[in-house]
C-alpha cells in the first residue's frame, strides 16, 4: 500500500513537471499573444516620460500624452508583428501605416523641432536596436561553428567516438 503510493505521487510529480515544462517552452517561442500588465504598461510611460525629458527636453506638460500615444502605437504594432497569418512585408507596410498614423497624432501635440528631435532619436535607437541583433546572431552563429566540431562521436557513431 506504501510503496503503491509512493509510486502513485511520483507519477502525478513527473505529470505536473512534465506539463509545467512544456508550458514554459512555449512561452519561450514566443506562443500566444503577449498583452502586457498595466504594472509594465506604467513603467514604460514613466521610462518613456523620463527619456522624452531627459534626452529631448520635451516640456512637462506634454510627456505624459507623448508616452501614452507611444505607447499605444507600440502595442498595435507588437500585434501586427506577432499575427502569423501576416506575410512580413504586409507587416512592414502595416507598420510603416502605424508610424504616420502616430507621427500625425504626435504633431498635434508637438511642434515642428520637437516632433523632429523625437523621429531621429527615434531613427538611431531603432539602427542600435537592429546593429545589437545583428552582432547578436553573428555572435551566435560563430559559436555554432565553433561548437560543431566539439561533439565529440555524436555524429561519429556512437558516444566518444565508440561503436556500438
Amino acid at each position: 500500500m506504501k510503496r503503491a503510493l509512493t509510486i502513485l505521487v511520483t507519477l502525478l510529480f513527473l505529470c505536473i513537471s512534465t506539463i509545467s515544462m512544456g508550458q514554459r517552452r512555449h512561452k519561450k517561442r514566443g506562443g500566444g499573444d503577449f498583452t502586457p500588465t498595466e504594472a509594465q504598461k506604467m513603467n514604460f510611460i514613466e521610462g518613456y516620460k523620463r527619456v522624452l525629458g531627459d534626452s529631448l527636453n520635451i516640456p512637462t506638460a506634454k510627456r505624459d500624452t507623448v508616452a501614452a500615444i507611444e505607447l499605444t502605437y507600440l502595442l498595435k504594432k507588437m500585434k501586427i508583428n506577432n499575427d502569423k497569418s501576416i506575410s512580413k512585408d504586409d507587416k512592414d507596410v502595416q507598420t510603416g501605416m502605424l508610424d504616420g498614423d502616430m507621427y500625425m497624432h504626435l504633431g498635434a501635440v508637438l511642434n515642428a523641432e520637437e516632433l523632429q528631435r523625437l523621429q531621429a532619436f527615434e531613427i538611431r535607437q531603432k539602427k542600435e536596436q537592429d546593429e545589437r541583433i545583428k552582432a547578436q546572431k553573428d555572435a551566435q552563429a560563430a559559436q555554432s561553428n565553433n561548437t560543431m566540431g566539439n561533439r565529440n562521436g555524436y555524429y561519429r557513431g556512437g558516444y566518444n567516438g565508440y561503436g556500438y
